[in-house]
């Protein structure tokens, strides 16, 4: 969008939004469909973070569709429990000041009662256990009954925030929200906004009824700060943190304001701007038909043979290159250059074309392949079948986009394939990557996972009869280590594991002591039970 073009949609938005109905959404558009299956998937992967006792990963996924939920009450009856798992767990790992930003979103959705149930989760520090305060291994919370709940002790009622019986709160926050009003009728919404703000904390029920109109300050402040991106000529170069900044912003004000449509247009240009650089559109060149009877197109780095619709192969070539990029920067931190010879992607119609000419089984969605002499790479190569073109797309290609990635980064040396696959599988969508994930605590029961210092150190896969089991624990232990020091510290981990060992790796990277101390924080990370009998049979090796 244009500059001009923002700053007319955000005087256009003040004429709407200070109206009597304040923007509120009109009937679906063309796109309600996407929106709809876009809002259903994030409440099943919440539902799911839920479920493994990760709350602030469930507020986030919930958070990026809130512009597209035009006040689902399933929906932010989901976003609630969220919020108030999150307020436990930030709570009992003693982050108080973290929790209060989502005390605050929680009294949004539901004045009358966030205020009790934050006072609720706050217990005395002194009671506090070291299994509690890692929040991860807690059972659920055991019905409430009627007996008499322990009290909390306060120094004196003046140090309860939550506590609205104080000299002269209530009249405090009305005196607030009437120069909140009176800044809004002015239209100096930022000074409003803080208004609306302190209000709000003073007492969450008397700003109920101004919810919109917040909403809207916030929305205000958002369009200022983005048009001076704008105006900077380089908003792309701004501060990613700080566009995150703004994305949270406008989706407060969403939690205010489900309705709003305005809201929701303004998120979509912010995430727009955050568009990693990696997503840029490649040049794709078709090259016609080959003497072999096949359709060639070419981009930088990839040949693409197929006999399929030249829109199919053009896009199997962006996503080959968007994935070769995202990979690069995202694992090694740099983008290397362009790869000589270039990666064929060959794409069959059928699995039993597939099949016929790699031999591999039909079963097999795609496979990859390279040539390597000395660490170098002297060749890649991506097979795909396209009996279910969507999901070749979304989770195949790019699975052995990553594959190919790899090879070649390490050394001299092959890449182990628990990092292979854990990394190749972590690509995919997240729904794909719960499928393994999901799988672990039958595995873990069945005794058919691996100590993870036998998995660093394998080079190959297993038994077959243990190649599930194997993928999931894979899976697991590289988002593990990734999500400890980052993606890029893994790789290096890795690198200097295979040449001079993994424990003292360990060592090194992450503070491990060893493969026992690794062990002990994965389980604790997987199963949130690291004091659990854990062992392997023989037969896995």
């Amino acid at each position: 969008m244009a500059k001009d073009g923002l700053l007319t949609l955000a005087c256009a938005a003040v004429m709407v939004l200070i109206g009597p109905s304040l923007g509120r959404a009109g009937p679906g558009d063309e796109n309600s469909l996407s929106d709809t299956l876009a809002v259903q998937s994030a409440m099943q992967q919440a539902r799911e973070h839920l479920m493994r006792n990760r709350p602030q990963e469930a507020v986030l996924v919930l958070h990026r569709e809130l512009g597209h939920i035009n006040g689902n009450p399933v929906y932010l009856a989901l976003l609630r429990d969220a919020y108030q798992a999150t307020i436990k767990e930030l709570r009992l790992a003693h982050l108080d000041s973290e929790a209060e930003r989502y005390v605050k979103l929680l009294s949004i959705l539901e004045p009358k009662n966030a205020r009790e149930h934050a006072d609720r989760q706050a217990a005395p520090k002194s009671k506090i256990t070291s299994a509690q305060a890692t929040g991860s291994n807690s059972k659920p919370p055991a019905p409430v009954s009627s007996a008499p709940q322990p009290t909390v002790v306060r120094g004196s009622i003046d140090e309860d925030p939550f506590n609205d019986s104080r000299p002269g709160h209530a009249e405090n926050a009305k005196g607030l929200l009437k120069r909140a009003e009176q800044a809004f009728d002015s239209k100096k919404f930022v000074d409003a906004g803080k208004l609306y703000e302190q209000a709000h904390q003073t007492d969450s029920r008397m700003a109920e009824d101004a919810r919109e109109r917040w909403a809207y300050c916030k929305l205000f402040h958002v369009v200022e700060l983005l048009n001076q991106f704008c105006k900077s000529g380089s908003p792309n170069g701004r501060s990613d943190r700080e566009l995150a900044d703004l994305e949270k912003e406008a989706s407060d004000a969403l939690v205010l304001a489900p309705r709003l449509d305005y809201a929701r247009q303004l998120l979509s240009e912010i995430r727009k701007r955050r568009r990693p650089a990696d997503d840029a559109v490649h040049e794709y060149r078709d090259l016609g038909r080959n003497a072999q009877g096949w359709f060639v197109g070419e981009t930088a780095n990839f040949l693409v043979y197929h006999v399929q619709s030249p829109d199919l192969a053009r896009k199997t070539a962006e996503i080959a290159e968007q994935t070769r990029t995202r990979m690069y920067n995202k694992w090694f931190g740099r983008v290397a250059s362009d790869w000589y010879p270039k990666c064929q992607i060959f794409l069959y119609p059928t699995s039993q074309d597939y099949c016929r000419a790699t031999g591999v089984p039909g079963g097999s969605p795609g496979h990859s392949s390279f040539n390597l002499d000395g660490g170098r790479v002297m060749g890649r190569q991506i097979d795909l079948h396209c009996e279910d073109a969507d999901n070749m797309l979304s989770a195949v290609l790019p699975h052995e986009t990553t594959h190919v990635v790899l090879a070649g980064n390490f050394g001299d040396h092959v890449v182990p394939r628990w990092v292979d696959e854990g990394v190749a599988v972590l690509t995919e969508p997240h729904e794909k990557v719960l499928r393994h994930l999901v799988k672990l605590p039958g595995f873990y029961r069945n005794r058919q996972l691996l100590e993870v210092g036998q998995l660093l150190q394998m080079n190959d896969y297993p038994d077959p009869r243990y190649v599930d089991a194997f993928y999931a624990e894979s899976v697991s232990v590289v988002e593990f280590l990734s999500k400890e020091k980052g993606e890029q510290a893994f790789t290096q981990f890795v690198r200097e594991g295979l040449q001079n060992g993994y424990e003292s790796a360990l060592q090194r990277h992450y503070g491990f002591q060893s493969f026992a101390d690794l062990q002990q924080h994965w389980l604790q990370y997987a199963f949130g039970n690291p004091s659990s009998p854990y062992s392997t049979t023989s037969k896995m090796r």
